[in-house]
């Protein structure tokens, strides 16, 4: 039996009337007849009486009906069911992010996500760029925001959000610190505080080096952001770090940006997930709020940097 037979049938019995069934269901008159007769030869039952020009429903169609109206009421309810879940933001979602966005950049979209949302679950999983990619690789993963120029897989989506200013930091107590600019020649003779040499910020540390043509002196490797910036607090080097990582401590005066002329470093993030891994309609609403607060972002730094041409 097709549920598309059940249905016309249905309708047919609600009305006891082929003409106003055939008006509902927009279809003629005589197609709703040809249905409901191939219904009867399938189940081999006779389901309407007709009485002068008025139908009923047969002893065989009264029991027909009572299992029609239970059918199309289970399909009303699935499909006003599966209408409410493709529009529910909430249940869990499962975010990467490499160590600089991960620590200072996810968690305060978190924040904002969940004050809209609240009946979500969210799970931040915060690692190196490698491990990152690998998760969303194998599907552990909805999205992830990763650092860096990694090369991903044909399978991965990968969108550039932004490019960060990278911030070379010192103690307030180095000797650089008390300069206004600082030289190559100066920083050739201090030691730097730098990522492990498996992670995307050593690669861009070693190309700030070359750039300025410096040799490498390295005081000590460190696995993440916040050890690197106890270890410059504590002098025991300069590191070169992005700027959401080290705003506060600037600001707050713990440590120092050391100015080099003419460079600009930066540093980019961008979007990722699996192209085949569908993503649920809360993941897509977190997505639309990195584009809103990336746009804002860019925004406001371009406010800025026509402010001070002026």
């Amino acid at each position: 039996m097709e549920l598309h037979y059940l249905e016309l049938f249905n309708s047919v019995a609600e009305y006891e009337s082929f003409k106003k069934a055939s008006e509902v269901l927009h279809i003629s008159q005589p197609a709703l007849s040809i249905q409901i007769k191939k219904l009867e030869e399938q189940i081999g039952l006779k389901l309407f009486n007709k009485i002068g020009n008025k139908i009923c429903l047969s002893e065989n169609g009264l029991m027909l009906y009572e299992y029609t109206r239970k059918i199309m009421s289970i399909v009303c309810e699935l499909e006003h069911n599966i209408s409410t879940t493709k529009n529910f933001i909430g249940g869990t979602i499962n975010i990467g992010g490499s160590n600089t966005p991960g620590t200072y950049i996810l968690p305060e979209l978190i924040g904002l996500f969940k004050k809209s949302y609240p009946n979500t679950k969210i799970n931040l999983n915060i690692a190196n760029t490698s491990e990152i990619a690998h998760g969303i690789n194998n599907g552990t993963l909805d999205f992830a925001i990763n650092g860096g120029n990694l090369e991903y897989s044909s399978y991965i989506y990968s969108e550039k959000l932004i490019e960060e200013k990278l911030v070379l930091v010192a103690s307030p107590l180095h000797p650089l610190a008390k300069k206004t600019k600082v030289t190559a020649e100066e920083l050739a003779t201090v030691e730097f505080v730098v990522h492990k040499t498996d992670s995307q910020l050593y690669t861009y540390y070693k190309k700030f080096i070359e750039d300025i043509g410096i040799p490498e002196k390295i005081s000590m490797y460190l696995g993440n952001i916040d050890a690197i910036k106890r270890a410059v607090c504590s002098n025991l080097g300069i590191a070169l770090i992005p700027y959401s990582a080290v705003r506060l401590d600037i600001r707050y005066s713990q440590l120092k940006e050391l100015k080099v002329t003419g460079i600009n470093s930066t540093y980019p993030y961008s979007l990722i997930y699996n192209k085949n891994k569908s993503l649920s309609v809360t993941s897509k609403k977190f997505i639309e709020l990195i584009h809103e607060t990336i746009e804002e972002y860019k925004y406001k730094k371009a406010s800025r940097e026509n402010k001070n041409k002026q």
